[in-house]
């Protein structure tokens, strides 16, 4: 997967058309469409604008190397809320938390 595919990934993931997901990194519609075409690479800024706002891992967007498979590559924006609301929680409440998952996993026969 090449650089212009993995930023395709992060948009589609998030469910934003390119004008969207454009404006969201700072860059015009025309030039994310080059990018996830392949045409051109994006700037140092939009890189890191994809790392701060999308919290894509850097080492998987900018490796050529296909056995690298970082777990997660991104995430999408409703684990982003899920995971931020979990991180403030108290110590206790994300142990309880925890068990319930279990507890569902379990329920619906997952590992």
């Amino acid at each position: 997967m090449n650089l212009g595919d993995k930023v395709r990934t992060i948009r589609k993931s998030h469910e934003l058309n390119q004008k969207e997901f454009a404006l969201k990194i700072g860059v015009s519609q025309g030039t994310l469409s080059d990018i996830e075409r392949g045409v051109c690479l994006p700037s140092c800024e939009t890189i890191i604008a994809l790392k701060n706002t999308f919290q894509c891992d850097l080492n998987w967007l900018l490796s050529d190397d296909v056995s690298f498979s970082p777990t997660p590559t991104y995430i999408s924006s409703e684990e982003l809320k899920l995971l931020t609301s979990i991180r403030a929680l108290p110590a206790q409440e994300k142990k309880e938390l925890y068990e319930i998952i279990e507890i569902k996993m379990r329920k619906v026969k997952y590992p």
